[in-house]
């Protein structure tokens, strides 16, 4: 049902994607590398609405109300859960990440990771945990990553922008569409459903995070980032 939900008005625009490589299980996560995308600035937020809507609606539970959304300037659907927390959360990543890429005039690498983790309480050591009680952590499950190379599109010509285009839709389609079949055949790690009171499983997204004081540390924050990510569970932004 919801592999049916998304589609698009151009036939070719069904075409799986180039490559989607999976990494090995990852400290416990099982760990999704979707194929990089090259779009402008102006289009980023369109593939990011469409990339993340499709990943966080796979993994919905309980009740929802399923909406299909379009994206103005690349006319590629896409479901979402039909909540608004889950709206304002992705909306509100994608807003950080179209900041920090207007820091700079250049190109920007941006890796956006999406984090699926249970929450488990763990007592705390010693007579201080005695005193204070139990601590919450979370156990990651899922990671997914969508690298983005974001460019000023101001230099190109008309046609070369709508070929660009044309091409950058069939890969987000495509990209939807792997994701779906990902999520069909990969099911062994998924934590039991304990509950149906919440949308879906409980997740974090992590996007590069412009710093006012200092625009020359995006790159190195970037490097940071993306070394971190093989030893330690991502963090909240």
């Amino acid at each position: 049902a919801k592999t049916s939900r998304l589609r698009n008005t151009r036939a070719r625009a069904r075409a799986p994607a180039r490559h989607v490589a999976t990494t090995p299980r990852d400290m416990n996560r099982e760990v999704f590398a979707l194929p990089p995308l090259r779009c402008e600035l102006a289009q980023a937020r369109d593939v990011l609405s469409a990339l993340l809507h499709t990943i966080i609606f796979t993994r919905a539970l309980g009740c929802l109300t399923p909406k299909e959304e379009r994206c103005e300037r690349l006319d590629v659907f896409y479901v979402t859960c039909g909540d608004a927390k889950v709206d304002s959360k992705i909306s509100e990543k994608i807003n950080t990440l179209v900041q920090w890429a207007l820091k700079t005039p250049h190109a920007q690498e941006a890796d956006v990771c999406v984090s699926f983790y249970d929450r488990k309480e763990k007592q705390r050591g010693g007579i201080s945990g005695v005193l204070s009680g139990r601590r919450e952590e979370r156990a990651y499950w899922e990671q997914w990553r969508i690298g983005l190379e974001i460019f000023n599109g101001e230099e190109c010509e008309e046609e070369e922008r709508a070929r660009r285009a044309e091409a950058l839709r069939d890969q987000v389609v495509g990209t939807q569409q792997h994701i779906l079949g990902l999520v069909n055949e990969m099911k062994g790690h998924l934590p039991a459903v304990t509950t149906s009171d919440v949308v879906c499983f409980p997740f974090e997204i992590s996007v590069p995070i412009a710093h006012e004081d200092s625009p020359g540390s995006f790159g190195r924050d970037m490097l940071k980032r993306l070394a971190s990510l093989s030893s330690t569970p991502p963090t909240m932004i």
